[in-house]
Parts: structure tokens; C-alpha cells; sequence
């Protein structure tokens, strides 16, 4: 019995997906593009025309800013008298160099012995500093306040520098508000400030230490009153 051959099988369903998938992939791909081209044409160089435009006044608004700090430092750099100083900060209030200029202007106030106008200065420049400088001018107001005699202002500064943590001269801090209570009878007060600022010992806070343990010399007896 013969058996029939099949010289010309049929090729598998996937053998001719192969296929088709090759003649597709060889089809004229510079065809398609110049088609997908001039149908989004407009698209694409709108966009990228866009993307351009951001990126250049990006770098513009950058230059502008930097331009205007260099500016500002300029003028900071030429105040030289108290006046011009005053003018620089007043124009410039709310920002950072405003702070460096009123701070300069508290600390002249200060040393010519115009604590009210220092506590004043200093005020302005803790309101446009931050950081360190900012706690620095709320020190230094709180110190013009003391010296001009409102006591009790000075201590709502220095609770506010105390609440904080984080506070570069919270050693100073809690010392001045232990000294203040000292002076108005608040004894427990100043005994939990000492504690505080005695549990927190370190390089920084070492002088400030010493300074309390002299203020807590002068501390009576916990208990005990002190007579007038």
C-alpha cells in the first residue's frame, strides 16, 4: 500500500503570523512618519516651540532674582550711616538683609544707652530674620527691655525662646527668665528653670550653667519665705 506525501504542508497558523509580522515590520517606515508628520505637524512644534519658551523664562526669572539680590546687597553694602541704614531697612522690611540693617541699628541704640528704641529696632529685625538671627534680635529686645525697665515684656520674649527647643541661646534664655524670677519672687519658677538649663550640660551651655549656680546661691530654702 502506498503512502501519499504531502511536498507543500501547510504552514502552522503561527509560522504564517511570523510572516505577515515580518512583511508588515519591512513596510516603508520614513512613509509612516512623514504621514504622522504632517498630520500633528502643527502639534509638535507648538510644543516644542512651548517647552523652549518655559525653559528660557525659567532661566530668565532666575537671572532677573539673582540680579535684584546682587542689587539689594548693593545697597546694603553702601548704607554706611545710621540713616541711610534706617532707609535701607524700612524699604527692604520683611526680608532678610532688613534684619542684618536693623539688628546693626538695635546694637548702636543699645551701646548709646536708647534701650527703648533698641527694643524697638530689635523687634523690626525679628520680624524679617529667621534662624539664629531672628533669636539673636529677640534677645537683644528682650535685654533693651529689661534695661528699660519693662520687666514684663521681656519675660513673654524670653518664655517664647524657651518654648523652643531648638533654640540656639535657649541656655541664655532660660537664665535671664530665671533671673527675672528671682528678682519678682517666683522662686519655684526659677528653680525649675536652673534644673532645666543644669540637665542640658554641654560645652555651650557651660557659662550659663555657672551663672545659674551663682543666681541659685540667692535662692532661700525651697519652703521657706523671704522676708521684705
Amino acid at each position: 500500500m502506498a503512502h501519499s506525501t504531502d511536498k507543500n504542508p501547510t504552514p502552522k497558523s503561527d509560522e504564517r503570523n511570523i510572516v505577515d509580522s515580518a512583511i508588515l515590520s519591512g513596510g516603508d517606515l520614513e512613509d509612516q512618519l512623514a504621514l504622522i508628520w504632517e498630520k500633528n505637524k502643527k502639534f509638535i512644534i507648538y510644543s516644542v516651540v512651548g517647552i523652549f519658551a518655559i525653559f528660557a523664562i525659567y532661566h530668565l526669572s532666575r537671572f532677573i532674582s539673582e540680579q535684584g539680590r546682587l542689587a539689594v546687597q548693593e545697597d546694603y553694602a553702601s548704607a554706611e550711616d545710621s540713616a541711610s541704614k534706617l532707609a535701607f531697612a524700612q524699604n527692604e522690611s520683611g526680608k532678610p538683609l532688613s534684619g542684618f540693617a536693623y539688628k546693626e541699628l538695635a546694637a548702636e541704640a543699645y551701646e548709646e544707652g536708647d534701650y527703648t528704641k533698641a527694643a524697638e529696632y530689635f523687634e523690626n529685625a525679628s520680624k524679617s530674620a529667621k534662624g539664629a538671627i531672628k533669636e539673636s534680635a529677640q534677645m537683644g529686645q528682650a535685654m533693651a527691655l529689661i534695661q528699660a525697665g519693662q520687666p514684663d515684656q521681656a519675660k513673654s520674649i524670653l518664655k517664647e525662646l524657651v518654648s523652643n527647643e531648638n533654640a540656639g541661646n535657649l541656655a541664655e534664655a532660660r537664665y535671664r527668665l530665671a533671673a527675672l524670677a528671682v528678682e519678682s519672687g517666683d522662686f519655684e519658677y526659677a528653680r525649675t528653670l536652673i534644673a532645666d538649663l543644669q540637665t542640658n550640660f554641654s560645652q555651650e551651655t557651660f557659662y550659663w550653667i555657672q551663672k545659674a549656680m551663682t543666681l541659685q546661691r540667692k535662692l532661700p530654702a525651697e519652703g521657706e519665705s523671704v522676708s521684705e
